[in-house]
């Protein structure tokens, strides 16, 4: 089984349980950080977004939340059962200015210079080419337009990266196994934010792809990191 299949089988089985999970897991600073990428974005009014791996929907939702500016959001994953979530949630809350589509970060099915801004949470470490992903990203946003990156990182510090990496090998899967019964996708979780970029690295992909302005900040120590390139105008 290649990564895309491993990815696509472990988001369609946790599907259900996953806004729990992400929350205990997280201590439910992944909201924080979300909105914290958002105030980073500057969006105006009447901006046309888009969410890349949008998952259950949370970014896609908090995005379109900035309904004072008249923006439209479009979120788009490749797992259906993690869209069905999604789009639950706009029904519920009632949302007319976000979409919910299905679609492969590696193959945007947009025109190019279509979207102010770009986001993607959590998502980039689950794609199989990091640079096609990010390619693909730049080639949908507008010139001038940001492209942000939320995700897992790798701390730096001894003793806390130690911790850290423990917290994620050790006690991550049996919290998945505990609460949803899916402690094998859980430890994909591990071995993908393992296996993912350090911020330099990713930073450096950004640089490399063509972003102007790269901009990197770290969350709890570097636990989490979000990059913010600019598309040169």
């Amino acid at each position: 089984m290649n990564k895309e299949e491993k990815v696509y089988e472990t988001f369609q089985n946790i599907s259900q349980d996953y806004d729990k999970l992400n929350d205990i897991i997280s201590f439910n600073m992944h909201k924080r950080w979300k909105r914290d990428t958002i105030k980073h974005l500057n969006i105006v009014e009447d901006s046309k977004l888009l969410d890349v791996c949008c998952g259950t929907g949370d970014f896609s939702i908090m995005l379109s939340s900035e309904i004072d500016k008249k923006i439209s959001v479009i979120g788009l994953d490749f797992s259906e059962n993690m869209l069905s979530v999604a789009r639950e949630k706009k029904e519920q809350y009632k949302l007319d200015n976000v979409e919910f589509i299905h679609g492969n970060a590696m193959d945007l099915p947009f025109e190019d210079n279509t979207f102010d801004n770009v986001t993607i949470g959590f998502g980039l470490r689950n794609t199989p080419d990091y640079e096609k992903a990010i390619s693909e990203m730049m080639r949908v946003v507008k010139p001038g337009g940001k492209v942000a990156c939320l995700d897992t990182s790798h701390p730096t510090f001894p003793i806390y990266k130690q911790l850290y990496w423990f917290y994620f090998k050790n006690i991550m899967p049996r919290i998945g196994q505990l609460f949803s019964k899916h402690r094998k996708e859980y430890q994909w979780l591990n071995d993908s934010t393992e296996q993912f970029l350090s911020k330099k690295e990713l930073k450096d992909l950004f640089s490399k792809v063509g972003f102007k302005n790269v901009k990197v900040k770290s969350y709890v120590g570097g636990c989490a990191a979000l990059h913010i390139g600019v598309k040169g105008k």
